[in-house]
């Protein structure tokens, strides 16, 4: 092989990964925030900044719920098995909440989208189509999933919850948004709701997902609340 061909791959190959990036990255979200890879955390856009993130969760996926208008299927909203309506739990320890879609028949998870296919690349295209494809994959191998992860955290594919405590006096008190059916508060999570010294009400809604956007007539749902006490 001519030291031509191999010096214009060179070049080409940065060049065109580059003005992948550039496009992935401007058009992806609207922000710059940075979930990295734990399954929990903060969020740091506006009217988010208390949100927990659980399980992968994203905040992406999150305005896309709050964005959609909800709808009325009882048997895709959730229902508490633990607590009990109207129990009284020990303030001494943080339980484990848990709770469960209503309805026997549940969606599944969406199916991955199909890998993207290059004219280039068509099963027997000539040399210059294989060219082509060891291009883009060298293009694709640059950019790599880890780097899409690091800016954007991994796509919500399924369905995930938000978890909303709220008092008579204060709406929105501890939020939690998770892809688990259950909810353990943390030390800090715990003290708020310990510190409410009145009764709580814990209600979910949750959302089917197809990377991060709700998909066609998977909801938003809201589940029936449950009403508890923390002893002091």
């Amino acid at each position: 092989m001519s030291r031509a061909p191999i010096l214009q791959r060179a070049l080409l190959v940065p060049a065109l990964a580059a003005l992948v990036s550039a496009a992935m990255y401007a058009g992806a979200c609207g922000h710059d925030h940075d979930h990295g890879d734990t399954s929990s955390g903060t969020s740091s856009g506006p009217d988010l900044d208390d949100v927990i993130y659980e399980g992968g969760a994203t905040d992406e996926a999150l305005l896309a719920l709050l964005a959609a208008a909800p709808k009325d299927e009882p048997s895709q909203g959730t229902v508490f098995d633990a607590p009990a309506e109207g129990a009284t739990l020990a303030g001494d320890a943080a339980p484990e909440l848990t709770f469960r879609v209503a309805g026997a028949a549940q969606w599944g998870a969406p199916r991955a989208a199909p890998a993207l296919r290059f004219a280039g690349a068509a099963p027997g295209a000539g040399d210059s189509g294989a060219a082509g494809a060891s291009l883009w994959a060298e293009v694709g191998a640059l950019l790599g999933p880890v780097r899409a992860a690091r800016a954007h955290g991994t796509p919500i594919n399924g369905r995930a919850y938000f978890l909303v405590f709220s008092t008579a006096e204060r709406e929105g008190l501890l939020r939690v948004f998770t892809t688990k059916l259950s909810y353990t508060p943390d030390a800090a999570a715990w003290e708020k709701l310990r510190a409410a010294g009145a009764p709580i009400t814990a209600s979910v809604i949750n959302a089917v997902f197809e990377n991060n956007r709700v998909v066609q007539g998977g909801g938003p749902f809201p589940g029936e609340p449950v009403s508890f006490s923390v002893a002091p």
